[in-house]
């Protein structure tokens, strides 16, 4: 249809046109393929609609569209005006013989082109179409464009420029006049900076670029003892002396590279310089560095000596109320705070005995040893044997020597290979006028002086009583915790009561038993705190305290007591009570030593408990079964019946989900035991999945219905795919003379038997069973495996496969994902992004499918494909990693039908076309698929078609 449209409005144009003749020769022209595959741009339009009736190659090549879309599309969907205007034109168009249009269309890739389009109108079976030739002007558009914007820029310019020049004549003339005049204010402003900047005492200078100065005031004359001329000019390692120039080059640096002000403190000689470092934009537009430099000296030396009375203090304070694990620790701390207190390198404590005329090394900063290459180095000296610290002893006062080299008489003592010293201070510590220690500290970088004597004086002679009085506290402590500790530390738990029968000690252990504290229970009476009964609520007790009070003698307690807590908790104990005396053997009060059983005799309960039970279902054991048959195989319990189950369905459970799921279906069993059976019933788990129950006084008739309900009552029960089933056998012990044992076996043959009939019906509806548990929780599941068996059934056709193989092959495929019952609902339904988790679960359902399938006669065949349907052809796959042709056929069939139901399916979140399906399959023929597969497959699909 769409070709007749073609070659009338063609032969009509060319009719119009007189471009055939009557004259002319016959020729033959085709016009469809002119058309097509004209290199202009040609639309067929109706006027009505706008629909496209017809495009050719060139316009599907411009727009970007196949021409299957283009037709498909309404010309309103490519011209950027809006419907309204695209309709009035069509409406020109239509009524006019010839139009042209200027204006913008939107391609495929969403790019504006400007195109000029050339329209005519013709009539075809009533209705009006629309021949277009669209020609793209963009180009052309866009240079013209650029053409105006070129020519007023240059009109635009050439106009200002001759402004700017009147202007700038103008501005200049006037300049000159002003300079002159500033220039002399600029001279005159020069001199009193000068002359201000003078009068400061501090050093005020400015440097280029290069660091060389550019201005200094008379301070920094003075300091270098330069004049003016010899400093400008010139940079620091030319005016000064090298360590000092590197000094400053350094500060001058870091201006110029942060851009940012600079301040710090030099020590220079005896002096102490604030530096305070700025850059400075020069006239050339680079910067300089600006310096203000005030000496502070004094107000250094003056804030120094209150920061040692700061830290004096802080000192003492630590010293006083920190908690130190010995006196040698409080020592060494001492000392070395007052190496920082003093500003010196190396220290030492000596303790003196004035007794022994002896000092003995008690401590030293951590550099003395190292720095002392003495071989013998002695920790015990003798007064006569020493010098310098010696005298301090003798002349009962501090000692400073700020020049160590210069002889002296006192310095005897020391060794050749003593530490270097160049400066030392010796400080006699006396408490209650003996000397018990001398304090030695050396090498100050500058002298010590009487400031230094003072802070150490008032500094150890409050470590010395501090220390002292820490001394005195441990040795009670130690005397006092020897009583306290060994209460304290038992496992039992221990009460003192006075004469009064108040509390005053509970220790740890006994806080813990009764829920009160020593703070709340001291000073209360003791049976508020030791409340006592005996197990059995009938029965008194004797109160062990009472009694020793009245006795003067020790009680003890059997296990059958209980104590109730404060928090009501209740502990059996063990307790005794005995007498305190005092140094006159007179009882003062009383000690109670009590220790929780409670736990022992749980334990001893539960070891009898698992003696005779089972410790998973907590129904009787096999041992206390026997017992009791032989206990209740009497007369008087005729008639005796027996009903034995053996659980179905067990090893299924653990083998697809894991040993719990089978516990868990063994407890629902016992649980069903429980609930059908009388109180007198004897429930036993003989081990594995095999039950028994002994009912006495029972007659045949009531065991059958006991045996049936437990039936019914077991199969309601579900957990997970698998549902509850069991196999009993009954029988019955009439009369006294019969052997109970025999009873016994004839129920166990019967149970047997019945497992026989209930096995093969397991096996018959196992599969469908747990198939319906996994539809139930994912429906989409169900049409999931419905597709792909039905998918595989059609490639195996395709294929040639045997009539026997393709069955195989559509019941594979329709069990493919059986092993998705371990999963949760909530994960098989999820339509969010999976975690790493997630996907580890859900990639062990093939193994957990190959193991169902396995358990089953009728399904064995099916386990392999099963297992390996998600294996890919490059061996990337899993669970096995198989490669190629490693990989079953029938698993290799059931991937390619998975993958297309999957990506087609619109059950599935991201679903897409049969055709996007299709190249996906392509893409991956021989990287995931079997491209033999893929092929047959796709070439079934278009047969389809």
């Amino acid at each position: 249809m769409k070709k007749v449209v073609v070659i009338f409005i063609l032969v009509s144009m060319i009719l119009y046109n007189n471009l055939m003749t009557v004259n002319a020769h016959p020729v033959e022209i085709d016009f469809y393929q002119i058309f097509e595959e004209h290199g202009t741009i040609m639309l067929l339009i109706d006027a009505n609609t706008g629909e496209i009736e017809h495009a050719n190659k060139a316009a599907s090549i411009f727009y970007g569209y196949s021409l299957e879309q283009l037709e498909s599309m309404k010309i309103h969907e490519i011209n950027v005006l809006s419907s309204e205007e695209v309709n009035r034109k069509m409406q020109e168009a239509a009524k006019n013989h010839k139009s042209n249009y200027i204006l913008e269309q939107r391609l495929a890739n969403g790019d504006i082109r400007t195109v000029e389009v050339y329209s005519c109108p013709h009539t075809y079976n009533g209705k009006t179409i629309l021949f277009a030739t669209v020609y793209d002007i963009t180009d052309k558009v866009e240079l013209e464009k650029k053409e105006r914007f070129v020519n007023n820029i240059l009109l635009f310019t050439l106009a200002g420029a001759a402004i700017i020049i009147g202007v700038f004549s103008f501005i200049l003339f006037m300049s000159f006049k002003k300079l002159k005049i500033r220039n002399h204010e600029i001279e005159s402003l020069n001199e009193l900076r000068k002359t201000y900047i003078n009068s400061y005492d501090n050093l005020i200078y400015l440097k280029d670029e290069n660091l060389r100065y550019v201005f200094v005031n008379k301070a920094v004359m003075n300091f270098h003892k330069k004049e003016e001329s010899e400093i400008i000019g010139h940079e620091d390692f030319e005016i000064s002396d090298k360590e000092l120039a590197e000094k400053q080059r350094e500060t001058d640096l870091a201006v110029l590279e942060s851009k940012t002000v600079f301040q710090t403190e030099l020590a220079w000689k005896d002096r102490i310089f604030k530096i305070i470092k700025f850059p400075v934009k020069l006239i050339n537009g680079h910067y300089g560095v600006g310096a203000f430099i005030e000496d502070i000296t004094e107000a250094y030396i003056n804030r120094k000596k209150e920061g040692k009375a700061l830290l004096r203090n802080q000192i003492l304070v630590d010293v006083l109320s920190r908690k130190f694990e010995s006196v040698q620790e409080q020592l060494d701390y001492a000392l070395n705070e007052s190496l920082k207190l003093t500003e010196s390198k190396y220290g030492y404590i000596y303790l003196y005995n004035e007794e022994k005329k002896e000092f003995i090394l008690n401590s030293w900063s951590k550099d003395v040893m190292p720095d002392c290459t003495i071989v013998e180095k002695q920790i015990r000296n003798q007064l006569e044997m020493t010098g310098l610290w010696g005298e301090v002893v003798y002349q009962k006062k501090p000692i400073i020597v700020n020049d160590y080299k210069m002889p002296d008489i006192m310095k005897e003592g020391y060794p050749e290979s003593h530490i270097h010293i160049s400066r030392f201070m010796f400080i006699p510590v006396v408490i209650d006028n003996n000397i018990v220690a001398v304090v030695g500290l050396a090498n100050k970088d500058y002298d010590y002086d009487y400031n230094d004597i003072y802070q150490m004086i008032t500094l150890m002679n409050g470590v010395w009583n501090a220390k002292e009085r820490r001394e005195t506290l441990v040795k009670l402590a130690v005397e006092r915790n020897k009583f306290l500790q060994t209460l304290l530390s038992i496992g039992d738990g221990v009460m003192v009561v006075n004469l009064e029968g108040e509390v005053t000690m509970l220790n740890r252990a006994a806080e813990k038993l009764t829920g009160w504290t020593i703070k709340e229970a001291e000073g209360r009476h003791y049976k508020e705190v030791f409340v006592l009964s005996h197990e059995d609520e009938r029965v008194n007790i004797e109160d062990p305290i009472e009694k020793v009070l009245k006795t003067d003698t020790i009680q003890e307690l059997g296990n059958n007591v209980v104590l109730t807590s404060r928090n009501g908790t209740q502990y059996y104990i063990e307790d005794s009570a005995a007498p305190i005396k005092d140094d006159r053997n007179i009882t003062i009060g009383v000690a109670l030593v009590f220790r929780d059983v409670t736990e022992k005799r749980e334990q001893r309960k539960k070891i009898e408990y698992l003696s005779t039970h089972d410790s998973l279902t907590g129904l009787y054991n096999r041992v206390f079964f026997e017992e009791e048959i032989k206990r209740l195989d009497t007369k008087n319990n005729l008639p005796i019946s027996i009903i034995m189950g053996d659980m179905n369905g067990l090893k299924l459970a653990n083998d697809i989900f894991g040993r719990e799921t089978g516990d868990l279906l063994l407890q629902k069993a016992a649980d069903t035991f429980r609930k059908v059976c009388r109180a007198g019933d004897i429930i036993a788990r003989m081990g594995g999945d095999e039950f028994i129950i002994l009912l006495p006084k029972t007659k045949a008739e009531e065991a059958e219905d006991i045996m049936l309900n437990i039936k019914e009552q077991f199969s309601k029960e579900k957990v997970k795919a698998i549902r509850g089933s069991i196999s009993l056998g009954y029988d019955t012990k009439v009369n006294e003379d019969d052997d109970i044992l025999l009873t016994l076996k004839n129920a166990e043959s019967k149970m047997y038997f019945a497992k026989t009939l209930d096995s093969s019906k397991l096996k018959r509806t196992g599969v469908k069973t747990i198939v319906s548990t996994l539809y139930e929780h994912s429906p989409k599941e169900a049409e999931h495996s419905k597709n792909v068996s039905k998918i595989c059934e059609n490639i195996g056709r395709a294929m040639g496969l045997p009539e026997l193989e393709i069955r195989k092959l559509k019941e594979a495929g329709f069990l493919h994902d059986i092993g998705k019952v371990i999963l949760d609902e909530s994960l098989l339904n999820k339509d969010k992004p999976l975690t790493h988790q997630e996907k580890k679960k859900i990639k062990q359902h093939p193994v957990v499918g190959y193991r169902i399938l396995n358990i089953f006669d009728y399904t064995l065949d099916l386990a392999e494909p099963v297992l390996s349907h998600h294996e890919r052809w490059d061996g990337t796959g899993y669970p096995r990693g198989l490669k190629g042709e490693e990989i079953p056929i029938l698993s290799r069939i059931i991937a390619v039908a998975e993958s297309y139901d999957v990506m087609t399916n619109k059950s599935y979140k991201n679903a897409i076309s049969h055709e996007e399906a299709i190249l996906e399959l392509k893409k991956n023929a021989g990287i995931k698929f079997d491209p033999i597969v893929v092929n047959k497959f796709i070439d079934m699909v278009k047969v389809d078609k």
